[in-house]
């Protein structure tokens, strides 16, 4: 866990920040470490892919202590999301967000801490290769190769050729943001008077529909792309019929597949407090990972 706190030099605002190990099954040991220093916001990151289970349960531990603390003004929590507000139900594999997402809502509000649900679409990061990930573990090896999460290296046979799903309507303009960026969007939006922030805030690095994508491939790779369309009736199909397949990764990957169709990633222009902070275009992503093979 990583604490800061405000602290003023001069006549400048700074933070310092410590650094601490803290159990997340522990809500005492939480509780101590914000005592340990006056810490002001919270922002959580936790996630586990492998065990969302967990993760939920950390961020029930979470908040709770930073009340019972006293000292946090503000949270942020790890929503990191599509648009909620249009989309307020998640896939069944994050279903804790939901109950979550109102718990961070009625507890902030009793207890008068600001709160912001930050939501930025699709993370880039999940395209890049396996192994190369710097912030995200690669996800289990049973699941498929879905929307570019491996994109196919080109090769000489067809069967290998490079491909990409296209979801739901293809003009919609995706929402895609690269991990670092949502990083410096967060460091932006702590700067904002206290009161001013939305409930929920919405930042995209780039916006491209998964049309673009085929292209973007094909100028990163020099070679035909193949696009596999699926409309938005087929992907609610797969859903049901995963769902009763009772095949957890199955259901979970046509979930996805739904979500990256329906328009829940097309999000609301950003909020007028990221203006001017820098974004990393997915088509520079591609090309950094896939280029020249």
């Amino acid at each position: 866990m990583f604490l800061n706190w405000p602290c003023v030099e001069g006549r400048d605002l700074t933070y310092s920040q410590a650094k601490q190990v803290v159990d997340y099954t522990n809500p005492s040991s939480l509780h101590s470490a914000f005592l340990s220093v006056n810490a002001d916001t919270l922002l959580s990151f936790i996630v586990n892919l492998q065990d969302p289970e967990s993760a939920a349960q950390s961020h029930r531990n979470l908040l709770p202590a930073a009340v019972s603390a006293g000292c946090i003004k503000r949270f942020i929590p790890a929503e990191y999301a599509n648009n909620i507000a249009r989309f307020p139900v998640p896939p069944s594999s994050e279903t804790d967000k939901l109950q979550f997402r109102e718990h961070v809502v009625r507890t902030c509000r009793e207890n008068e801490i600001e709160y912001a649900l930050v939501c930025n679409g699709v993370i880039m990061d999940f395209f890049i290769p396996r192994g190369r990930k710097r912030y995200f573990a690669d996800l289990p090896p049973e699941f498929p190769p879905i929307l570019l999460i491996d994109i196919p290296v080109a090769t000489e046979t067809d069967t290998d050729r490079p491909w990409v799903d296209v979801l739901g309507n293809p003009a919609d303009k995706i929402s895609l943001t690269l991990a670092d960026d949502i990083a410096a969007g967060v460091v932006r939006f702590l700067q904002s008077p206290r009161g001013s922030w939305d409930e929920i805030t919405y930042f995209s690095g780039d916006r491209v529909s998964w049309e673009e994508v085929g292209e973007i491939l094909e100028r990163v790779l020099e070679r035909e792309v193949e696009r596999r369309y699926t409309a938005l009736e087929g992907l609610k199909r797969e859903v049901r019929e995963a769902r009763g397949s009772g095949d957890a990764v199955r259901i979970e990957c046509a979930e996805l597949r739904e979500a990256f169709g329906n328009g829940s990633e097309v999000l609301p222009v950003n909020a007028e407090c990221f203006e001017g902070v820098g974004t990393t275009r997915f088509e520079d992503v591609v090309r950094m990972y896939y280029g020249n093979r």
